[in-house]
């Protein structure tokens, strides 16, 4: 056998055997009827290990992403996960005070039906334990399948204006959820291991003449920039442990707000958002090297 073609075969069969899982739902805290915190889970299972991520408090000002990393039994159908590590949060505390969310239940992890529901662990990053609490998640197949319905029932009704129809689309409702949108006065914090780290800024849209100007550290690094479709890439070493990026929206362009996409990568993590601001406003990203 054409050893190219041996490669792409056992490629593909080590490809193929894993699978990728996406849910969403909520976690309750202990002891707090009234807490309910929207949380998002997506991890790939490769020969009984699980890698991905976590995000709690979609969209909110409390938005953080943890890494996770776990085991998936076939055979017992048992799954354990645990939050081991901040990527990114909007919230101001440090990250030594964040309780991470440890799961052991049983699981069936199916394409159409999947859902993941029982009691968490909480523990603080010293392993000293904090609150725990219960999650329900559904696996998002089922999710997009019930909106899809449900948007099907929008779109062809005729008591719903199109303006209305495209706002409301409950499917892009949820797909905005995926990307975190920073508006005014907002501020990421983003956790990295390197001393240099590459920005990409574009326009995921129509081209409508958004221009920014981007601050590191209060010196001013691009000015009067108009967000293209075409990625502007740029190499950018930290100056310090603590680096302030900021974002000031120049115009809104043709189309309102100033919605620039914007995708740090550091090493092999990758971190994209989006901005949200009117003429005038900024936003921030700072970045703490670890």
């Amino acid at each position: 056998m054409n050893k190219k073609i041996l490669f792409f075969f056992l490629f593909s069969l080590n490809f193929y055997s894993q699978s990728k899982y996406e849910y969403f739902g909520a976690l309750k805290l202990n002891g707090d009827d009234k807490t309910i915190i929207s949380y998002r889970l997506v991890f790939i299972e490769d020969k009984g290990k699980i890698e991905g991520y976590s995000l709690t408090d979609l969209g909110g000002n409390h938005e953080t992403k943890n890494k996770i990393s776990g085991t998936y039994n076939e055979k017992t159908k048992n799954l354990k996960f645990k939050e081991e590590d901040v990527l990114y949060t909007k919230s101001p505390l440090s990250d030594d005070v964040f309780c991470f969310v440890n799961f052991s239940g049983k699981v069936k992890l199916t394409d159409e039906k999947n859902k993941i529901d029982g009691d968490f662990k909480g523990f603080f990053k010293n392993k000293t334990k904090c609150i725990d609490g219960t999650l329900t998640l559904i696996g998002s197949k089922k999710i997009y399948k019930l909106l899809n319905k449900i948007n099907s029932k929008i779109q062809k009704s005729k008591k719903v204006d199109n303006v209305t129809k495209v706002k409301f689309n409950p499917i892009h409702i949820l797909d905005s959820l995926k990307v975190n949108n920073l508006g005014k006065d907002q501020n990421l914090s983003v956790f990295v291991k390197s001393d240099k780290i590459q920005l990409e800024i574009w326009d995921s849209k129509i081209e409508d003449g958004d221009k920014i100007d981007l601050f590191q550290n209060g010196k001013k690094i691009i000015d009067n920039y108009t967000v293209l479709n075409k990625k502007l890439g740029i190499n950018v070493k930290l100056d310090s442990e603590k680096n302030i990026f900021r974002i000031e929206a120049i115009s809104e362009g043709e189309i309102k707000p100033n919605t620039a996409m914007i995708q740090l990568i550091d090493d092999d993590k990758t971190y994209e958002l989006s901005t949200n601001l009117k003429k005038g406003e900024k936003t921030s990203i700072t970045i703490i090297r670890k």
